[in-house]
């Protein structure tokens, strides 16, 4: 089959509140609000968007209501040149997610999921035309299972599989996520997720997810750059630096110069730096897509 997409995303579509504060708010303590925006988000979402903005064929696996926010997020993909053939559109209120960010970049997100809970994906045609499928979160376990059992489908297509399973799947445990491990061509996690899913302080022992099936595993570690272990290496990948204003979708825009690296041919090592010079430039602006290259030379150089 033609691949017509080279990546497409599987995974939550939501309309984020953006909210800086100074602090995030302790039980019982009433915080001001500085600042508020909305802009587009969703974990798969965001990593489609960056590819799609360094010239990646993308489109996406997902749901949207039948509301203001919902067409506001199809159009958004369209203008960032997303094939949205995959999004269904439900009858209800498109996800949202509330975020706080503090002073020093640090978040909390309180996530609504409304029609992502009732989305369940039966194209498989879709997806086998892509050269990888890139999956991140929903909220609903049945999504979550929904997920397992398409990807089970893909097996003998030549598609591959990247996972972002992010806190909200990893805090259901590693004996929940092997099935989708075990068919995960690369591994995306940052340190307290390998942490919490290997039972480790060392981020080394991250590559032991690897005998779950996992062929790569790329693991963030925030200022202190990233980690790529494979069967047969593994190194450290130097950070860039870069002034923190928001560490919304760090990861999402790591996973986005990580597998453009992957899609150009570059080793392992160049794809590293790839996801840590996009997540560099992620953070110094507010929200997860503002800060996502449109412009290669300085990622190429």
């Amino acid at each position: 089959m033609e691949h017509n997409a080279e990546v497409i995303g599987f995974g939550a579509l939501n309309c984020d509140r953006i909210c800086r504060v100074d602090d995030l708010a302790l039980p019982g303590r009433e915080i001001g609000v500085v600042s508020a925006v909305r802009q587009p988000g969703g974990s798969a979402a965001n990593t489609i968007v960056g590819l799609a903005r360094l010239g990646v064929k993308t489109g996406f696996l997902g749901t949207v209501g039948d509301d203001r926010e919902g067409a506001q997020l199809l159009d958004d993909l369209r203008r960032e040149g997303v094939d949205v053939h995959g999004i269904t559109i439900s009858e209800g209120d498109t996800g949202s997610a509330l975020i706080f960010v503090d002073s020093r970049g640090e978040r909390a997100i309180y996530v609504l999921p409304s029609v992502n809970d009732a989305f369940f994906a039966a194209n498989h045609d879709y997806a086998q035309q892509a050269e990888i499928l890139h999956v991140s979160s929903f909220m609903g376990i049945d999504q979550f299972r929904m997920q397992i059992s398409y990807v089970r489908h893909l097996r003998r297509s030549r598609t591959k599989v990247s996972f972002s399973p992010g806190s909200i799947y990893t805090k259901l445990g590693l004996d929940q996520l092997k099935p989708l491990i075990e068919r995960t061509f690369t591994l995306f996690l940052n340190k307290e997720e390998a942490q919490h899913l290997t039972g480790s302080e060392r981020v080394e022992d991250a590559a032991t997810l690897l005998d779950l099936g996992a062929n790569i595993i790329a693991v963030t570690l925030g200022d202190a750059g990233s980690y790529v272990a494979t069967r047969s290496e593994s190194f450290y990948v130097a950070p860039y630096e870069s002034q923190i204003t928001d560490t919304v979708g760090a990861g999402d825009a790591f996973a986005a110069g990580f597998l453009y690296g992957q899609l150009i041919g570059k080793d392992l090592h160049d794809s590293g730096l790839y996801g840590n010079f996009v997540a560099s430039k992620s953070v110094a602006q507010l929200g997860g897509r503002k800060g996502l290259l449109r412009d290669l030379r300085e990622l190429r150089g």
